[in-house]
């Protein structure tokens, strides 16, 4: 299967702002002072419409929806929290915050297919939440698609149990661990550690305390003969992990914020640059109230 895809799901934000419920276990989150709840969803607006027409540049092909009834979604703009695609199926995934739940918009599936993209759904996660029983799509989990491997990093919003039974629904083997930021809190999203192209895997090992699973994850993306980039707690700290790989064969690119671009070193910058274009895109705001990236905001049709 292809690791990457040209193809992806956007969500235009329609009521962005920090997230008091989200606040509790994501340290990457911090309140803007000065600026008003509308001042805060107008830079929203315009972060993410020239992070469009930056990829459209690039020839990513972008199934852009917007939730048009409920207009009291502060995090909508990361979709790929509330639903992953493989293949022909679709994951509906248990969220952990209430407030975000009401994101899960099962029209933008009619959208999909009225542009060529039929999908069936496989599962929907969604039953788990009363149980307080969580997996919140490809921030829990980063694929590698190609090898059909699956990395967890285990904390509130990642259950080990139901991402076992994810992995058996789609065929994966499956790599848990726990990780942390430099203040010792566990890292709520695996997707801020760690990420998988074509022919690299970015993780920051350094995060990951416990030797013994650290040799594990050592010893599985080896396996890959894939480049293996190494960033450290500062820079993962700044989103370098939060990146993407997409496009396809000939015309590959690396989405990356302009904050964790400025992180990287020159060696990191240029094992990335083997076989794909860099592109940095400014999201501070987005980045800073609603403590996700680049990666957080796509969700890849693949």
């Amino acid at each position: 299967m292809n690791q990457i895809t040209k193809n992806i799901l956007m969500i235009r934000p329609s009521s962005f702002g920090y997230n008091e419920d989200t606040s509790k276990d994501n340290f990457f989150q911090s309140k803007v002072d000065n600026m008003n709840d509308n001042e805060i969803q107008l830079a929203a607006i315009h972060e993410f419409e020239n992070m469009c027409s930056i990829l459209r540049d690039h020839g990513i092909n972008i199934i852009l929806c917007e939730n048009k009834k409920n207009k009291k979604l502060s995090d909508d703009v990361f979709p790929n929290n509330w639903i992953s695609f493989h293949k022909d199926k679709y994951v509906i995934h248990s969220m952990y915050a209430e407030s975000r739940r009401k994101e899960k918009n099962k029209s933008f599936i009619e959208i999909l297919k009225n542009n060529g993209f039929n999908y069936s759904l496989l599962n929907d996660y969604s039953i788990y939440e009363e149980d307080e029983v969580f997996l919140e799509g490809t921030g829990s989990v980063v694929l590698d698609r190609t090898n059909k491997v699956a990395y967890c990093s285990i904390s509130k919003r990642s259950d080990f149990n139901l991402f076992e039974k994810f992995c058996q629904d789609i065929g994966y083997s499956p790599i848990t661990f726990k990780s942390y930021d430099s203040k010792g809190g566990i890292v709520y999203h695996t997707n801020v550690m760690m990420s998988i192209g074509d022919d690299f895997i970015l993780i920051c090992l350094e995060s990951i305390i416990d030797k013994e699973e650290r040799i594990r994850v050592k010893e599985s993306i080896k396996k890959t003969a894939k480049n293996i980039i190494e960033i450290d707690l500062d820079q993962m700290e700044s989103f370098a992990g939060n990146l993407l790989q997409l496009g396809e064969k000939g015309n590959k690119i690396i989405v990356i914020s302009q904050l964790a671009f400025n992180s990287l070193n020159r060696n990191q910058k240029e094992i990335l640059s083997i076989d794909s274009k860099i592109v940095n895109i400014p999201i501070p705001l987005i980045q800073k109230c609603g403590g996700g990236s680049v990666r957080c905001m796509i969700a890849e049709i693949i």
